[in-house]
Order: C-alpha cells, then structure tokens, then sequence
C-alpha cells in the first residue's frame, strides 16, 4: 500500500490540520504516517492555546518513519516556529524525501497565527526548494510575495513570483468573491481549474483536505496537473459534503463515500 506522511499540527476540534490528514489520505486509500508539530486546543470558534511539540522530536519522528518505510510523498502543514521549520528542512534532506507538498499554513481560518513571522523567511529559504509543489491561499500569497492578492491577475502574477522559489504552485481560490478558481504554474504554463462557489460557512479544514489529497495523488504517481485536478475535485466534495460541528464553522467532510479515480 502506498503511503503518505503528513506533517502537522493537531487539532482538537478534528476538522482539520492531522486529523483532517489522516482522513483525506485513509480516504484515498493510501496508508497515513504522520509527525506531530503542535498541539491545540481549539474549538470551531477559534484557537485558545497552541503546544509546540519541541523541534527534536518533530524530527525523530520523521527520521524514525523513514527509517522503516519509504513515504511515497510528504504533505507539511503547520509548523508554527522557526526551530520546527529548520529540522523539518534537515529531516526532509537526510532522507531525501520527495514528492513534498507545502501548505504554507500562516494563519487559521479563525483569525489565529499558525506560523511566527520571524519563521516565514525560512519556510521560504529552506523548505520551499525542497517541495515539488507549494499551496497557498490567497492571504497567505499575498504574504509569500509582499503584494495583496485578490483576483484571477493577482493569482498568476503570484504563482509565478513564488515559483521562482523553485516548487510549483497551486494558488487557492476558494476566497474569490465570485467562482472558485485554483490557479496552478508548472514553470511552463498557467492551468485553471474552477468551480462554482459552494454556499456553505462550513470550510474548516479544507486547505488541509487540498494539500493532503494532492501530495496522496502525485504519490500515486499523477503528474501535477492531473493531481492538481483530482485534488480540486476531492476537495469540492469534502466541502459539498460538510456538516455543522459546535458554534462556529464546520467541518468539510472528506471521509464521505467516492471512487478516488484509481482501483
């Protein structure tokens, strides 16, 4: 069975980070690995508290999994401090991993500050030229590149600014005002997938369903356009599919029944 390691931070209320992980790549029919950045405590009205996991452990246990089995790709999520950013980096070169997607996740969709600011430098100057593909959304492009990022233009302006960071990059449209249009530059060409935009507050955890379903596709070996297809489409359904989960937002479903596009 293929496997898929995902590294991440835990959240308490299951709707995303390496709960909604382990779902999406169980989902998929992949066997899920992780490593554990953070603790939270949070619930779907916001984040209370947020435990590092110190950054040597983090990195034993990517080095103790992949001492035993070989991760056909590695989604990396939140990783919240500079220390964690560094080993995960290291780990990652050690092992010589590959197939790394990175959802730079900067803040959660609560308002909460998922990665410290002094850290963004070095997710970019050291974790970036190791992933094959890079996820942001439209805030966190906006970040990547120091230019707000709001329409169709500013996303392929983006993509190909952060792609000079060496990965590939898919922008996140699910912020658009109008359809929801992921934006993809493989260094060669711009590729759009759109959908109509789906009614619903209930998105929590949909970034994490996105970037764990394309690193599960592209380790079923899908090139990245195709993964970046399949990944949209998953997705969609997870949020199509999702259900109230406290006070707050819900939950995108990804554990709902589908065919993953592969026997």
């Amino acid at each position: 069975m293929i496997s898929v390691l995902t590294i991440a931070g835990s959240d308490s209320c299951g709707g995303a980070g390496i709960q909604a992980d382990i779902k999406t790549i169980s989902m998929l029919g992949a066997h899920p690995l992780t490593a554990v950045t953070a603790i939270t405590a949070q619930n779907s009205m916001g984040i209370v508290k947020i435990h590092d996991i110190p950054a040597e452990i983090v990195s034993l246990q990517i080095s103790t999994i992949a001492e035993d089995l070989f991760p056909g790709a590695v989604k990396i999520g939140m990783l919240h401090t500079g220390p964690i950013v560094r080993e995960v980096a290291g780990a990652i070169k050690k092992h010589k991993l590959g197939r790394v997607v990175v959802d730079p996740v900067l803040k959660a969709s609560s308002g909460g500050q998922l990665l410290e600011d002094s850290a963004v430098a070095l997710l970019k100057d050291t974790l970036f030229p190791l992933a094959v593909v890079v996820t942001p959304n439209l805030y966190e492009a906006g970040r990547l590149t120091g230019s707000e990022v709001v329409n169709l233009g500013d996303m392929e302006r983006a993509a190909r600014q952060i792609k000079d960071l060496g990965p590939d990059v898919v922008i996140k449209g699910g912020h658009l005002e109008a359809d929801c249009i992921d934006v993809l530059f493989d260094g060669k060409e711009i590729h759009f997938f759109r959908g109509t935009k789906i009614e619903t507050i209930n998105t929590h955890g949909s970034g994490c369903v996105f970037s764990a379903s394309l690193a599960t596709f592209l380790a079923m070996d899908y090139d990245i356009v195709e993964a970046t297809r399949l990944a949209h489409d998953f997705t969609r359904e997870a949020i199509a599919n999702s259900y109230p989960c406290g006070h707050g937002p819900g939950a995108v479903h990804p554990g709902h029944k589908r065919d993953s596009g592969r026997q």
